[in-house]
């Protein structure tokens, strides 16, 4: 038996019968396309049928519902040793700090300053991998990204134009964030905005 070993994060499969009565499965896969005929018995086409359905079966109870995300190069790390803690993304170091609180929010201020969010792990002293809090870890990225803004409308003297268009924030939200540099720009947008007899956004 010949082995093929191939590697696609979106394979394609395929399956139709043809006007002479021959089914065939189509696969799909880095530039290679596998094409098995399984004959025209109706036998052979409703055994196809039921190896599907119990291949989508197995993925989903074995694989999908199971799915445990495992460390990558790419991910986010932080360990710890000689007293220090140490953040890694992406497999580049950021640097080390003293607590992991720190550590935390420092790796999360690596995160939102170059635009990558992927998983995080703390290397326990056993070398262990334990997966760090999504929402305590996107707790920081939002201060963190709060941070850059109100450093950005400070550096610009509240230029909506480029923090809109640095951090992709509505007119509004870029406002009132712009209020800590000028009150009055962000009165003038709130007497526009709301309706009469409203209440201010």
């Amino acid at each position: 038996m010949a082995d093929l070993d191939l590697y696609d994060e979106a394979p394609e499969f395929g399956v139709q019968r043809h006007d002479s009565g021959d089914v065939e499965l189509t696969i799909r896969a880095e530039g290679t396309r596998i094409r098995i005929t399984l004959g025209r018995l109706y036998d052979n086409a409703s055994l196809l049928a039921e190896s599907l359905r119990h291949l989508a079966e197995d993925v989903a109870e074995n694989v999908a519902d199971r799915w445990e995300d495992r460390p990558d190069e790419y991910d986010g790390y932080i360990s710890f040793g000689r007293g220090r803690h140490h953040v890694s993304l992406e497999g580049k170091p950021v640097g080390d700090y003293p607590s992991r609180d720190v550590a935390e929010i420092e790796l999360a201020r690596a995160m939102v300053a170059g635009g990558v969010f992927p998983n995080a792990w703390f290397i326990t002293d056993h070398g262990n991998y334990a997966a760090i809090d999504e929402d305590t870890l996107g707790l920081h990225a939002q201060a963190v990204r709060e941070d850059r803004i109100l450093d950005e409308v400070a550096a610009t003297d509240g230029d909506v134009r480029r923090i809109c268009d640095l951090f992709g924030l509505s007119v509004g939200a870029a406002l009132r964030y712009a209020a800590t540099a000028d009150h009055s720009r962000l009165i003038e947008y709130q007497r526009r905005t709301t309706p009469p007899g409203g209440s201010s956004p």
